[in-house]
């Protein structure tokens, strides 16, 4: 089970060093439309929650 793990550990790193975060969102695979209406939600409630914090 050790080996896994290492392993594992292993190939998260690697994709730290290449910048393939959740935090990018970057990916190769194209959303369904339903995936795409989710994301535009959540990315304009979030810029909604940022305008009330600056008033």
């Amino acid at each position: 089970m050790n080996i896994i793990k290492k392993g594992w550990q292993h190939y998260c790193n690697w994709l730290d060093e290449m910048g393939l975060t959740p935090e990018n969102k970057r990916c190769c695979v194209p959303l369904d439309e339903r995936a795409q209406k989710a994301i535009r939600a959540e990315q304009k409630s979030d810029s909604l929650a940022d305008t009330k914090k600056r008033i």
